[in-house]
């Protein structure tokens, strides 16, 4: 969990580097709200574009939204620092995958609100879809995610980042 004054130091953050408009255009695009993309990258990275995850001799994960090196993109842009110069393809492959989480939890569960189906996505994000929605099924998403509570925090951060907005930040 993050501090009200850590969100708005990476909201100013975002905003000074570029990222929070690239983070809301995608998000838009996408059809999810901003600030729930920019609380993923909260929790994935504090909101800094960077090279995460090191393990067995190599980082797998990539850029602000934390791409792991699994899909081929990241792996690339990792390899050519792309991900530095160029991370709009990094930022789009993320908010195409949480409108994909989105997309199967709303069929798994069609009766849920968008913000529960949203933290369900965001577990996703973290430990897979499948795993997030049998998880759900079984009473909390963030069951098997890190520190299994990867969904709840990433929904606190949204919230922080909506209050944040909303007072003139």
């Amino acid at each position: 969990m993050i501090t009200k004054k850590q969100a708005l130091n990476q909201l100013h953050s975002l905003r000074h580097t570029g990222f929070a408009q690239k983070l809301e255009e995608q998000a838009t695009a996408h059809g999810f709200p901003g600030p729930f993309f920019m609380a993923i990258a909260s929790r994935e990275t504090n909101c800094i574009n960077e090279l995460g995850d090191f393990q067995h001799g190599e980082f797998h994960g990539v850029g602000i939204v934390q791409i792991d090196i699994q899909h081929p993109i990241a792996r690339q842009a990792r390899d050519s620092g792309s991900w530095k110069t160029d991370p709009e393809p990094l930022i789009a492959f993320g908010a195409e995958l949480l409108a994909k989480n989105i997309a199967q939890a709303r069929h798994a569960f069609p009766n849920l609100q968008d913000q529960q189906l949203q933290k369900i996505a965001a577990s996703g994000y973290n430990c897979g879809i499948t795993a997030a929605i049998k998880g759900a099924q079984h009473g909390d998403s963030d069951k098997v995610t890190t520190g299994k509570n990867y969904g709840r925090d990433v929904m606190t951060r949204m919230a922080m980042f909506e209050e944040l907005i909303a007072e003139g930040n």
